[in-house]
């Protein structure tokens, strides 16, 4: 059995959303990039500690990030009035739970990953 190489990785994106990315792009490809490596490192059984430790570490930081993006397109989602409907499709849950987790995140003041994510910090 044969199999194809593997091309690079390609992540399209155009000029102008990496212009107002700007060095997050980088740094977010390299969070992925290494969660990536970390990831067939456990399906091969080869992981290092080391190797695991930087898992953990650059899986927590992507995580951390993710949330915050997650949270303020929730919260903006809700300010131009999107339908607890629509969140909660796009969310994969119930519209109760789409409900609950809006209304819990919009009591609280955004993260510091949240402000990031805006650009905001």
């Amino acid at each position: 059995m044969t199999t194809d190489p593997v091309p690079d990785l390609t992540i399209p994106l155009s000029v102008a959303d990496a212009q107002v990315l700007g060095d997050d792009v980088g740094q977010l490809a390299m969070r992925l990039g290494a969660v990536l490596h970390g990831l067939a490192q456990l399906r091969v059984g080869g992981a290092s500690t080391e190797d695991l430790a930087t898992t953990i570490l650059m899986s927590d930081g992507l995580m951390n990030r993710l949330a915050g993006i997650r949270d303020a397109a929730v919260r903006q989602h809700a300010a131009q009035g999107g339908s607890y409907g629509a969140l909660a499709g796009a969310m994969g849950v119930t519209r109760a739970t789409a409900q609950s987790r809006r209304n819990t995140l919009l009591k609280k003041d955004p993260s510091e990953m949240e402000k990031w994510a805006t650009g905001s910090s």
